[in-house]
């Protein structure tokens, strides 16, 4: 057809009608009212992306960290000597648990604190436990025999 370019429609459109303006401003309407629903449904989500880090929490994973250092260190030495443990592996041993302990403490107390982020919390709690549960069974098994 002379006069279109490469579609079906052409260039000039024709007036819209009473109803057609009222349709496409309900439907602006409806897309605005969605966004608004939308963004007032993400502000009442929880994110605990925006919650800040516990102190304690941050102090609890250093003593942590500390005692499992200490408590591996520990370790080597009663492995490097075949069990036969040096008496100056007592000193590691002692601020291991006593570390441990601490940490356990401090990741208590973290996990109480309201609107902080409990992660390293949870994290470190399981950690220490675990540190402190074969602390338990070496001194059982060292005194049994």
């Amino acid at each position: 057809m002379p006069g279109h370019k490469n579609s079906r429609f052409s260039s000039k459109q024709r007036p819209m009608s009473e109803e057609e303006r009222k349709e496409l401003k309900a439907r602006q309407e409806r897309k605005e009212r969605n966004i608004r629903e939308q963004k007032e449904a993400a502000a009442s989500r929880v994110s605990y992306v925006r919650k800040p880090v516990s102190a304690r929490s941050v102090i609890g994973m250093v003593l942590t960290a500390t005692a499992i250092l200490l408590g591996g260190y520990c370790l080597y030495l009663g492995y490097d000597t075949y069990g036969q443990v040096p008496f100056s592996a007592g000193g590691p041993a002692l601020c291991s648990m006593l570390c441990g302990l601490a940490a356990f403490i401090y990741h208590i107390c973290a996990l109480r604190e309201r609107d902080t982020n409990g992660i390293l919390s949870k994290i470190g709690v399981v950690l220490t436990a675990a540190l402190l549960f074969a602390w338990a069974a070496i001194l059982v098994i060292g005194i049994r025999g």
